[in-house]
């Protein structure tokens, strides 16, 4: 089986003519499946931007990059759509909807699937806020929900569809210490018990311990790509 993730020789810019600068240079990753993955450096290195092409947010311009068995040089955006509907995404914002409750914020993920009702999203819902131990806040909008909890709504979101990539993006920027740990750990431990790979972009050097490996990124450029000393 190929590695769920597997980029060789990926290079990407912003920009035309005069204006082009090189944002990413000969990007040579893979992530196996179940790996938990940590990319970290300094902000403009180019960590959320590979992130978006993994997550086929944007368009390859250089390079080699399949994800799930798409290469996505070359990729039409219909199959980029179709990709991104096999990923969870997770940012640092949570972007719940603040009109619906935590239950029909997951739901949501779920109505690309045309097998499905809105009785079963809903349930499956609450089975997910269940697993993230929100099962007594189900129904509470994003407004009665602390920073940590809503979080962990957006790792419901994220895990409802079965995904077969996770992707987040300093989901713990905006987190108290306590919160950050529980929310990236019960992300860990979710994704592991389905074999699902993360790919978690971060600065926050108190959620290293969760990782398989820290891949260490400057000036668009993998400089280390090693096992976790935790």
């Amino acid at each position: 089986m190929p590695n769920p993730v597997q980029i060789s020789g990926l290079n990407y810019a912003y920009g035309e003519g005069e204006m082009r600068r090189a944002v990413l240079r000969d990007i040579n990753l893979s992530i196996g499946a179940g790996e938990i993955v940590l990319l970290t450096g300094p902000s403009g290195s180019g960590k959320t931007t590979l992130l978006t092409l993994i997550g086929a947010l944007r368009a390859m311009q250089q390079g080699d990059c399949a994800v799930l068995g798409q290469q996505l040089l070359g990729a039409t955006e219909d199959q980029r759509v179709l990709l991104r509907r096999r990923i969870g995404f997770i940012f640092q914002q949570h972007n719940l909807l603040g009109f619906l409750t935590a239950r029909q914020n997951v739901a949501m993920s779920l109505e690309l699937d045309p097998a499905s009702n809105e009785r079963d999203r809903l349930t499956l819902a609450g089975s997910m806020l269940d697993a993230v131990g929100l099962a007594d806040r189900a129904d509470a909008p994003p407004s009665q929900l602390s920073g940590g909890q809503r979080q962990r709504v957006a790792v419901a979101r994220a895990l409802a569809n079965n995904p077969g990539l996770i992707l987040a993006d300093e989901p713990t920027a905006a987190l108290d210490r306590v919160s950050g740990q529980e929310v990236v750990h019960l992300l860990r431990d979710l994704a592991r018990s389905r074999g699902v790979p993360i790919l978690l972009v971060t600065h926050d050097p108190r959620i290293l311990d969760i990782a398989d490996r820290i891949v260490e990124m400057e000036d668009g450029r993998i400089l280390d790509d090693a096992r976790s000393r935790a």
